[in-house]
């Protein structure tokens, strides 16, 4: 190969490395551009997350985390626990009984003769749905020969205020407020299935006098929560004509629940609830507003997922999530054991001591300053549940109850007045309570209508 050959391949070769290298920059460069977007979008899909999955989150809502089998780590099919027992209904026993024969065979047309055996089948059906019927009632007035006392004669049936019966308001109001239907589908509900026409603001008015009648069991339940054994607290955000309002909701160890729609989130509601007086105890999470209150247990759900979010942040974290897992464990296992009182204090004492000891040992790391504060600011009152036989160490029962308002909101969007608030709370509150005392709801709303609109 010549001297001039030589040096026309080097140029060449040289040429197309700088090609190369041109086009590995430019490979480069668009890798960088694409980390850089794809670090900013995940930046924000993980600020939206925050919003739904974060330490505040309630368990019901955290609705992305998928729960595993400790069979292999795989997942678990859909169906009921392990070591449920069934729901199979059980056949009821028959209240009539029809004879089904046939006087023509189903094949030939002709008469099949006697029959040569029976078969057995018991159905549930529903009987015609009810109708709404109009009746008179001609009441007689009195003055009494012996006192001298006048006064009307009352029927159980007859409200002595407004034209609708006491079973007529039970059934709007439980389609209202149980089965949750905006005016507008009950209304058309009634229309079709009960063939009872009625306007928008009929239907309101119906819940407002039903609401009327039970603003006096509410306030018998705010004098039974005010000297309950124990209550927990909570709340959530709700809007009234586009202005934001706060429902909060108290649940007793008795499940007497109260619900309150208030313009503040602070501690004059709190206050305002429980009286001036109230010492506690009171289960809650960490807001700033229950903090008047003496005695009180911190909620464990809360401190766990406040901790559980820096467990990938340093190996620190994850040590600092399985420790206090691992509390959150021994603490229950011991209430399981349901010990005698001096036991329990003296438990208390020992496990107040090891986290007082837990936040002095993390305390050095700086990335986990947030949870060690929030953990700092429970200190003697992450155990408050010792000392109370049958207090949970969670706000999860209140978490519960608030659940329903939560659902109600994503249906109604807000409330349209001061009036339809102040009315919600005070059915929703008997509603509430009535269920989870395992009451029939519609036989003790019936009784209370009944009793203050008809026999008063």
């Amino acid at each position: 190969m010549s001297r001039e050959e030589y040096i026309e391949e080097l140029e060449e070769r040289i040429i197309r490395l700088i090609a190369e290298r041109d086009a590995a920059i430019a490979e480069r460069d668009e890798a960088i551009t694409r980390t850089v977007r794809l670090e900013n979008e995940n930046l924000e899909l993980r600020r939206k997350l925050a919003f739904y999955e974060g330490p505040h989150t309630p368990p019901s809502h955290e609705t992305l985390k998928k729960k595993e089998t400790k069979d292999r780590g795989e997942k678990r099919k859909r169906g009921a626990p392990i070591g449920h027992k069934g729901a199979t209904r059980k056949i009821p026993e028959p209240e009539n009984t029809v004879s089904v024969k046939s006087d023509k065979c189903a094949n030939c047309g002709k008469d099949p003769g006697k029959p040569i055996a029976t078969e057995e089948k018991v159905t549930e059906e529903l009987v015609s749905p009810p109708t709404i019927k109009a009746t008179r009632f001609i009441l007689y007035k009195y003055k009494c020969q012996h006192c001298g006392h006048k006064y009307t004669a009352k029927h159980k049936d007859c409200p002595q205020k407004g034209d609708f019966g006491v079973n007529l308001l039970t059934y709007v109001t439980m389609l209202k407020y149980h089965l949750r239907g905006p005016y507008r589908r009950v209304q058309e509900f009634m229309l079709h299935q009960n063939n009872f026409e009625i306007s928008l603001k009929g239907l309101m008015d119906i819940i407002l006098r039903v609401g009327e009648v039970c603003k006096n069991e509410y306030l018998r339940i705010i004098d039974r929560v005010r000297t309950a054994d124990w209550v927990h607290l909570d709340e959530t955000e709700m809007k009234e004509n586009g202005e934001k309002r706060w429902f909060w909701i108290v649940r007793s160890n008795k499940n007497d629940v109260l619900v309150l729609v208030r313009k503040s989130r602070g501690a004059m509601v709190v206050k305002e609830i429980l009286g001036e007086a109230f010492e506690g105890p009171a289960v809650v999470d960490g807001w700033p507003a229950y903090s008047f209150i003496k005695i009180v247990q911190r909620c464990w759900s809360h401190l766990i997922r406040e901790v559980d979010e820096f467990k990938d942040v340093s190996e620190n974290g994850k040590r600092l999530s399985e420790e206090i897992h691992s509390r959150y464990t021994m603490l229950k296992s011991f209430l399981e054991k349901d010990p005698p009182m001096e036991t329990r204090k003296r438990q208390k004492e020992v496990f107040d001591r090891e986290m007082e000891d837990v936040v002095e040992r993390y305390d050095k790391h700086r990335e986990l300053q947030k949870p060690l504060t929030y953990i700092r600011g429970g200190l003697g009152n992450w155990h408050t549940c010792l000392l109370y036989p049958g207090m949970e160490p969670t706000n999860n029962l209140g978490e519960q109850a608030l659940r329903e308002h939560v659902i109600m909101r994503k249906i109604i969007g807000c409330f349209r007045s001061e009036n339809g608030s102040q009315n919600y709370q005070y059915i929703s509150s008997l509603l509430a309570s009535w269920k989870l005392q395992g009451k029939n709801m519609f036989v003790e709303l019936e009784k209370l209508l009944r009793r203050d609109l008809c026999l008063a």
